[in-house]
C-alpha cells in the first residue's frame, strides 16, 4: 500500500544520505592522507562543505511533519554525530583518526551511529585480572550479532506497550513521562542495535555498548558518562571536553612520542567549565533538532536549559561525594536519581514535546512503520 511505498522512499533517501556521507568522508580522508594537511583550523575549513551538506541534505529531503522518525534519525546522525566525528578528525581527535588507513572501516565509523570499543589503558598491557577478563567476555557476548539482533527484537514489544499505554495516561503526569522515557530508550536502542549489527557483521568493527541499563543509574554522572547514549557522550568528550581540559583544540602528541609533554593536572574549575560546555553543546544540538522537527516554528530553549542544568547537578554530586560521607544504598540511589531527573524533565524536557505535538507524531509514525492499527 501507500505506507509501504512511503517507507521504501524514506529508506532510499536515507541510503542516499549514507552515500553522501561516504563521499564526504572519502574526501576528508584524502585531505588527511594525500594532501597531508595537518590537524588544525585549516583542515577544519577544508571540511566545512562536508559539514554543511550533512545538515542541508536531511533538512531538505525529509518532511519532519510526515516522516518523523526518518527525519529525526537522518538529521541527528548526519547533522550532529557524523559532523562531530569529522570535527574531531580535523583536530586529530576521535575514532576516525585510527581508521584513516582502512577505507571501509573509516566509512563505517564515520557514517554509522556507533561507538567503537575503547580499551582501558589500565588493562591494555601487562597482566590482566580474572574479573577484567570475565567482564570483557560478557561484553563480547552481549554485543555479538545474535545478542544484538535479539535485543533489537525485544525493543519492539516495549515500543508497542508505550504506543498503546501513552494515550491512557494523563498529560504531564509522572507515569506518562516515565512511559515516554522507556519509549525513547527503546527507539534509540533499536537504532543503535541495527547500526551495531551492520558494523560488526559487515565491517567487523568491535563495538562498545551504546546504552548500558540507563534505568539502573545511581547518579547523573553515572547516567551521562557511563549509561546513556554513549555515541553522543563520546563525541562530546572528544570534541568539547578534552580540548578544554588540555587547553588545545589540536590533540596533544601521544605519550611516548618525541613531542609528547605531560600537561598539568586540570583544576576543578577547568573540569567544571569543560563539563558545562559539553552539556551546553548537547543542549544546543538538541534544541536545533527540536526546531527542525517542529517545522522551524520556535526556539523554546527548554531543551538547552534541561541539558545545561545537568552540569551543576553533576558538580553537586561530586561535591557531596567528596566533602561528605553520605552514600545511598543502590536501590535508593536509583529512585532518587530517577525522581530528580523526571522532575527536571517535567518542566524542561517534555513540555515542548507535548506543546509541539511531537509525541503524537512519533507515536503515529512508529505505528505506521510497524504496520500497527
Amino acid at each position: 500500500g501507500g505506507g509501504g511505498v512511503m517507507i521504501e522512499g524514506e529508506v532510499q533517501r536515507f541510503l542516499v544520505g549514507c552515500a553522501l556521507a561516504a563521499l564526504n568522508l572519502l574526501y576528508a580522508r584524502e585531505v588527511v592522507i594525500r594532501a597531508k594537511v595537518p590537524p588544525g583550523w585549516v583542515r577544519l575549513m577544508l571540511f566545512l562543505p562536508c559539514l554543511a551538506s550533512h545538515v542541508l541534505y536531511p533538512a531538505s529531503n525529509f518532511d519532519p511533519m510526515k516522516e518523523t522518525m526518518a527525519s529525526a534519525v537522518s538529521f541527528t546522525n548526519f547533522g550532529w554525530w557524523t559532523n562531530f566525528k569529522l570535527m574531531g578528525l580535523a583536530f586529530g581527535r576521535g575514532q576516525l583518526v585510527g581508521k584513516v588507513g582502512s577505507p571501509l572501516m573509516f566509512l563505517a565509523a564515520g557514517a554509522l551511529p556507533i561507538k567503537e570499543e575503547g580499551r582501558d589503558p589500565k588493562h591494555s598491557s601487562g597482566r590482566r585480572t580474572r574479573s577484567a577478563s570475565a567482564a570483557e567476555a560478557k561484553v563480547a557476548r552481549d554485543l555479538s550479532p545474535s545478542a544484538t539482533l535479539a535485543r533489537a527484537c525485544c525493543r519492539i514489544p516495549v515500543l508497542c506497550t508505550v504506543i498503546y499505554a501513552a494515550p491512557r495516561l494523563q498529560v504531564g503526569s509522572f507515569a506518562l513521562n516515565l512511559c515516554y522515557s522507556f519509549g525513547l530508550y527503546a527507539v534509540l536502542g533499536f537504532i543503535f542495535d541495527i547500526a551495531g549489527l551492520v558494523s560488526s557483521t559487515v565491517f567487523s568493527i568491535t563495538l562498545s555498548p551504546h546504552l548500558d541499563k540507563p534505568f539502573l543509574s545511581t547518579s547523573a554522572t553515572n547516567f551521562w558518562a557511563r549509561r546513556w547514549n554513549l555515541v553522543a557522550g563520546t563525541l562530546l568528550r572528544e570534541v568539547i571536553y578534552e580540548p578544554i581540559i588540555e587547553g588545545s583544540m589540536t590533540a596533544l602528541p601521544s605519550k611516548g612520542s618525541k613531542k609528547s609533554r605531560n600537561p598539568p593536572k586540570p583544576s576543578t574549575a577547568r573540569r567544571l567549565a569543560a563539563t558545562t560546555a559539553c552539556f551546553l553543546a548537547s543542549g544546543l544540538a538538541h534544541e536545533i533538532i527540536m526546531w527542525y522537527m517542529c517545522g522551524a516554528r520556535e526556539f523554546g530553549w527548554e531543551w538547552t536549559a534541561f541539558f545545561t542544568a545537568q552540569a551543576p547537578l553533576c558538580a553537586l554530586e561530586w561535591f557531596i561525594k567528596r566533602q561528605t560521607k553520605l552514600r545511598f544504598p543502590t536501590p535508593l540511589a536509583i529512585v532518587v536519581f530517577l525522581t530528580v531527573q523526571l522532575t527536571i524533565a517535567k518542566f524542561l524536557f517534555f513540555p515542548p514535546v507535548v506543546r509541539q505535538g511531537l509525541d503524537q507524531r512519533v507515536i503515529n509514525d512508529v505505528k505506521r512503520i510497524l504496520g500497527l492499527p
